[in-house]
């Protein structure tokens, strides 16, 4: 057993399926397997036998609060919300004390806009390991989507008094100062998760967008081009950079950005809208119309928050 969970912590799934057909031969009765079993398919996104794994594991041991946390996680993955809280919620009934259970509730809590259940799963979590950092960044980025800013601070800068070295907590802290316009100070969190992590593209975006704030766009569009060699998929950046170079007076090179953008992303309707200015600053009134006919039409079909 202790063979397979090595396989399984490097990521050998395929091998760990393999040698676990082989053990469920012979010990047919054991839960812990099945979770194995669950876990693995759900990491090469074969959820639906992942679902059967863990029902397999539940049958043989109800109250296996591990394998009702695993479930949830694989609903999470795919979008199952709803279905990945009763999970967790089940879990939680037979395990209350398990922190990593009300971080993850918390984040799908968080993607269903119920805010104020969110903060109090985080809660939860702290209460149980006061030293969780990532329940503090969590919490953090929650208040942030609240307009809480200084609240949201305080909470990520105590995620990183607790794990110093924790990329993403200096990275949304800077998103939050550059909300209250510190932008200095929201430069040096960037520059601390880009020295933590060098390819951290989003960091990298995100200091583009405030350099671009402090006026210095041409310094912006540059780090852009560093975020886009780490990851050429990332449609935001590209269409940061058409908006960057529209403003300089590129319409023609920010068109093409807004192309890269929508094919990577092609419902991305900010881009579109950008995209529309962009058209109509370089004279093609036809082609910037069209796009905001796409985007009246598309904001007309998405149902209000």
């Amino acid at each position: 057993m202790q063979a397979v969970m090595a396989l399984y912590n490097q990521g050998q799934f395929t091998e760990v399926l393999s040698k676990l057909d082989l053990l469920l031969e012979e010990f047919p009765q054991v839960p812990v397997l099945y979770n194995l079993q669950g876990s693995s398919r759900a990491a090469l996104c074969m959820y639906s036998t992942a679902i059967d794994s863990f029902k397999q594991g539940l049958k043989l041991k109800p109250n296996d609060a591990d394998i009702y946390f695993n479930m949830g996680n694989m609903h999470k993955k795919t979008g199952a919300w709803d279905t990945a809280i009763l999970n967790y919620e089940s879990g939680l009934k037979i395990k209350p004390d398990f922190a990593g259970v009300y971080i993850n509730l918390g984040s799908v809590q968080h993607k269903k806009g119920d805010i104020k259940a969110a903060i109090e799963s985080y809660k939860q979590a702290l209460k149980i390991k006061p030293d969780y950092a990532e329940a503090y960044n969590n919490m953090g980025n929650v208040l942030k989507e609240k307009g809480e800013l200084n609240a949201a601070i305080d909470s990520f800068k105590q995620a990183l008094k607790i794990k110093p070295d924790y990329a993403e907590a200096y990275n949304n802290l800077g998103i939050a100062l550059l909300g209250k316009g510190e932008l200095d100070a929201a430069m040096d969190s960037y520059k601390q998760a880009l020295r933590i992590k060098p390819d951290y593209a989003q960091a990298y975006n995100n200091m583009g967008n405030a350099l671009y704030e402090k006026g210095d766009t041409a310094a912006a569009i540059k780090i852009l081009k560093k975020a886009l060699k780490i990851n050429p998929n990332y449609a935001e950046i590209y269409s940061n950079m058409g908006h960057f170079l529209a403003e300089i007076g590129q319409p023609s090179a920010a068109i093409d950005s807004f192309k890269q953008a929508l094919k990577i992303k092609p419902d991305y309707a900010e881009a579109y809208t950008n995209r529309a200015h962009a058209f109509l600053k370089s004279g093609d009134f036809a082609l910037g119309w069209q796009d905001y006919e796409w985007r009246w039409k598309k904001s007309k079909l998405d149902p209000a928050p």
